[in-house]
């Protein structure tokens, strides 16, 4: 084993770790288009061993972005890391602490100022697709919009 292909392979890897966290089957799929299986099981044990690759970590980091930036939904998030190769039981752990009903809530919330109609039916439409695909199951997606909408009605009530 060439101590050079060893380093190259490392440095690949904390390249890719450099861009953001990764979980450990995205490393070592990218390291075995470009090095053989015995340089990157090396790698990969280093940077198991290091913990510069946790799945754990990384699963947690994932599913708080998702939420965070996208408001996604814990099935699509679930769809994601089981796509990145992390194990159902970690996934599983990871979205514990994510609450479709206040995602789905908060999305409809923030969708609902870009539509340009006040009409009920056309909003409720369209929050409902949006919902739909971003991956919230049909009563979630329901109950938000009509807790969304009451609420707007409150508001407008005590405003005026």
């Amino acid at each position: 084993m060439s101590e050079k292909l060893t380093a190259a392979a490392k440095s690949s890897a904390l390249r890719l770790l450099s861009y953001r966290p990764r979980s450990a089957t995205e490393i070592q799929n990218r390291l075995s288009d470009k090095f053989d299986n015995e340089t990157v099981e090396i790698t990969m044990d280093w940077l198991i061993k290091d913990e510069l690759v946790n799945d754990d970590k990384f699963a947690i980091w994932w599913a708080e972005s998702r939420v965070r930036q996208k408001l996604l939904s814990s099935s699509m998030i679930r769809k994601e890391l089981l796509e990145k190769g992390v194990s159902l039981s970690i996934v599983n752990k990871a979205l514990i602490n994510v609450d479709d009903n206040l995602n789905a809530y908060q999305l409809a919330e923030r969708m609902y100022r870009n539509i340009g109609t006040k009409d009920i039916k056309e909003v409720k439409q369209k929050l409902y697709g949006r919902l739909i695909r971003k991956g919230f199951s049909t009563g979630v997606a329901l109950s938000s919009i009509d807790n969304m909408w009451n609420s707007r009605i409150e508001s407008d009530e005590i405003s005026l």
